[in-house]
Formats: structure tokens, C-alpha cells, sequence
């Protein structure tokens, strides 16, 4: 399988690409022009036949374009460490777009636990966790700096339910200048993962992935890769969010 990626040296991106490799998956990574890989041997001709990385700026369309081009899927895993969260909604109009201009429908979105229609189920301790920026920039007074993360999560989502894009009306030019045809009968095909708090350690195998709401719970990163590699592999349910954590409380 060729499968595109997006969320650059984010932990979880960077994570996937190396266990969908071990997979024997072809890879398309997208990162950021300046930045830096712990391994620089992966731009060389050597890997060309595992992985193609692609460096460029986060809003030209025609970047997103090249990442996608002849891939089967695209998986997109964004991290606040790495990428601004108030930038994830407009970066991923961007990808579905280019999905719908290189005619790939398969996609699949890792947020996170209390994200979309989960929130109700969220506990303050988890809530707290994952908002640790917020929190701190409240201390500080750095109003300007204060975002929710699981609200950036949400609305994500929500373009990617709705299945939003940035393709222009008939007879308009794109967002970078490139007018091209619009293909009618694409249907994006989305599935979501949501992972509790996400730890470091080995991937186990031994994770929940349900259609329920978990309560609270954790997961390492290198689990959460190896379940989105699985629901590449195995097609799991498309329109469909899953909850993915140890625990095995569910709701």
C-alpha cells in the first residue's frame, strides 16, 4: 500500500512512517522545508522505492498535491509539539482537497479522546492533561497564546465529517492558481482514531479499539501507529470514530 503522510516530525506521524515501513508499505512524508531528520539517509536515492519525502510550506496546495499523488491512502496525525494547533482545520481543507484533485478517497484522521462527540465522556484530570498549554499560558496571562486542544481536535473533525474541501466552483482557479477539473463522483472515505493520553513504550497489541466512548485511559504512540496501520490494512469501518486505549472502560 502507498500511504501519504501528514503531522511532519510530530511524534506520531514519525512513529507510523517507520512501523508502515517495517510493514512494507510505501511511505509519502510531508515536512516542513527546514526541518531536520534524525535519519538524512531516507532522502536518498537508496529509499526511493520506500519512501518519497516531500518539503514545502503548509499552505500550497500543489505540496499537498505531491505528497498524494499515487497514493492508496492518506493518514493524518497532527501534534502540538510540532505543528500550530490553529492551523490544523485550514491544513486539512488542504489535504482533502488535494485528495479530491489526485482522486484518493481513503482517509484516516488520529485526534484524540474527548474530541468530536466523545467530549461528554471526557474527565477533568484527562481534560486538564491534555490542555497543559492552556492552562499555563492562563497562569502566565497570555491570553493571545490560550487555544484549546481538544477543541482544535474537534473542529478537525469536523471538516473531515463533513467532508469540507478548498476545490473552487467551476470556472475558478485553486488555491495556489492551478484550475483543475472537478471530479464528481469522489467520495472521501474517513476513519477516525481517537487515543487516550499517549505514553511512550512498545506496541503491545493489546489495545481497545471500540465504537464506544472510553473512559479516560492511555496508549503508547508506538500502539496507536499499529492500530491505524491495521485499520489501513483490514479497511476498518469508513464513516465511522473509534476510541483506542488500554483501559477497557467504555461507555
Amino acid at each position: 500500500m502507498k500511504i501519504a503522510v501528514f503531522g511532519g516530525l510530530g511524534a506520531l506521524a514519525s512513529e507510523f512512517v517507520v512501523q508502515a515501513m517495517v510493514a512494507s508499505h510505501f511511505v509519502s512524508w510531508f515536512i516542513h522545508t527546514d526541518d531536520e531528520l534524525s535519519d538524512t539517509s531516507l532522502e536518498a536515492p537508496a529509499y526511493s522505492d520506500t519512501i518519497r519525502i516531500v518539503r514545502g510550506s503548509s499552505d500550497i496546495l500543489s505540496k499537498y498535491q505531491e505528497v498524494i499523488a499515487g497514493c492508496d491512502a492518506v493518514v493524518v496525525a497532527f501534534d502540538a509539539r510540532y505543528t500550530q494547533p490553529s492551523s490544523w482545520v485550514h491544513q486539512q481543507r488542504l489535504i482533502q482537497t488535494a485528495m479530491r484533485r489526485e482522486s484518493v478517497q481513503r482517509l484516516l484522521v488520529i485526534t484524540t479522546h474527548g474530541a468530536g462527540d466523545s467530549q461528554r465522556r471526557l474527565d477533568w484530570s484527562t481534560w486538564a492533561k491534555l490542555n497543559i498549554d492552556q492552562v499555563r499560558y492562563m497562569l502566565l496571562g497570555q491570553a493571545d497564546m490560550c487555544w484549546s486542544l481538544v477543541a482544535q481536535y474537534s473542529a478537525q473533525e469536523d471538516v473531515v465529517t463533513s467532508s469540507e474541501t478548498l476545490e473552487p466552483r467551476s470556472g475558478s482557479s485553486g488555491a495556489d492558481g492551478d484550475d483543475k477539473p472537478h471530479h464528481t463522483d469522489w467520495v472521501l472515505q474517513w476513519t477516525i482514531l481517537r487515543p487516550g493520553l499517549l505514553t511512550e513504550g512498545p506496541a503491545t497489541g493489546t489495545y481497545l479499539a471500540s465504537h464506544e466512548h472510553i473512559f479516560g485511559g492511555h496508549i503508547s504512540i508506538a500502539d496507536v501507529s499499529d492500530c491505524a496501520i491495521k485499520a489501513l490494512e483490514e479497511n476498518m469501518d469508513i464513516g465511522e470514530c473509534f476510541s483506542v486505549a488500554y483501559s477497557a472502560r467504555v461507555a
